[in-house]
């Protein structure tokens, strides 16, 4: 009786730790690291669905982090959200054709901003909108479509 309870004990103990692993519960909130406080300049973007995406979230090239989200709000014109984005000064080589991406870390976890560079000769500088977007992709979206898929 007492190694019965035990077994349960360790099962449920080993599944309840390989769900907070899945769905990112044991990341610590800020684990994130965040673009140095050097020199910055602004770029924008505009998505169709900026799903979870929150002012502070990290905007990365290549995985590694050149900047940050300052401002998600919408645009009353084009019912898009406008989103604002502070980059390290650093990288002042992104090109024109570059595409702004909103990727989520891990099955569940926060969503950031992840831009593919482009080739474009002409480079983006303070102020300008990358035009070329991919919005957010939602799990109730896919779950949806999945569902209501004729058979």
């Amino acid at each position: 009786m007492q190694l019965q309870r035990l077994v349960f004990f360790a099962l449920g103990s080993v599944a309840t730790l390989a769900l907070l692993l899945l769905t990112g519960g044991l990341t610590p909130p800020g684990n994130v690291e965040k673009a140095d406080a050097g020199d910055h300049y602004t770029l924008y973007a505009e998505f169709a669905d900026a799903g979870t995406l929150v002012p502070g979230a990290r905007v990365a090239v290549a995985g590694v982090t050149v900047g940050e989200v300052v401002d998600v709000e919408l645009n009353a014109r084009s019912y898009r959200a406008k989103v604002q984005m502070r980059i390290q000064e650093s990288l002042d080589n992104l090109a024109m054709d570059s595409v702004a991406i909103i990727m989520t870390a891990g099955l569940l976890g926060e969503q950031y901003i992840e831009i593919s560079p482009g080739g474009h000769p002409e480079t983006l500088s303070d102020n300008d909108y990358i035009e070329d977007t991919q919005s957010a992709m939602s799990i109730e979206t896919l779950i949806r479509r999945r569902i209501a898929r004729p058979r």
